[in-house]
């Protein structure tokens, strides 16, 4: 039998589009379960936000630790520090001598794109899943996936992930805001189940700064 030319070009499609969905699945799943096992994960990152006429770039180091505890610490080019205690998020800009300080548990912690680093959120439950077209990899032997959340977050539009296809570490986060702006993280010695300290993660406000209090 004669196959024609057509029907090979929409079978090739299939054939893509099923293998590409599949190498979607081995890392999101392999993502899942190299960090549900993760009590603590540290590392350093470099942020790089864009919004319209504006580019800022921050480098530092992280640690998060289960339940819901954050230690952001930017160290150029400014030092500013953002610390949760799974009960409030403190934003510390000493050059600035303030601290504001709002309401983050564990569970407002779970719904944000950081939750995939302590093994949180439920990729196939959540979200939807496609290759990422317009940002490219920053990192050799990754792939990206673009996840769209089925329920609309009033937070963010989409958050893509540059996954290790052999470790699969979070290597890179994207998240596109609803304002259109973006911010990207680039995470690099990542370690996993390092032992940390929770005084770490309290944070006592500097005699004489101001103190702004921002409720939900």
């Amino acid at each position: 039998m004669k196959v024609s030319l057509p029907f090979m070009f929409i079978m090739s499609l299939i054939y893509a589009y099923t293998s590409v969905a599949a190498e979607f699945d081995e890392a999101l799943s392999g993502m899942e379960k190299r960090y549900a096992v993760a009590d603590t994960v540290a590392g350093s990152f470099k942020q790089i936000y864009r919004a319209p006429g504006m580019t800022q770039e921050e480098t530092g180091v992280f640690k998060l630790k289960r339940p819901g505890l954050m230690r952001w610490e930017s160290r150029t080019p400014e030092a500013k520090l953002f610390v949760a205690d799974g009960k409030n998020c403190y934003s510390y800009v000493p050059i600035d001598r303030q601290v504001t300080v709002y309401p983050l548990t564990p569970a407002d912690l779970g719904r944000t794109p950081f939750a995939f680093l302590l093994g949180g959120g439920n990729i196939s439950r959540d979200y939807s899943a496609k290759a990422e077209t317009e940002f490219k990899p920053a990192f050799p032997d990754t792939i990206m996936p673009r996840l769209t959340p089925v329920r609309d977050t009033g937070e963010y539009e989409f958050v893509t992930l540059e996954l290790d296809v052999k470790t699969f570490d979070i290597r890179r986060v994207i998240i596109r805001e609803r304002s259109g702006n973006t911010s990207e993280y680039l995470l690099s010695d990542i370690v996993l189940n390092q032992k940390m300290n929770d005084r770490d993660f309290q944070f006592r406000p500097p005699r004489g700064v101001e103190i702004v209090h921002i409720e939900e």
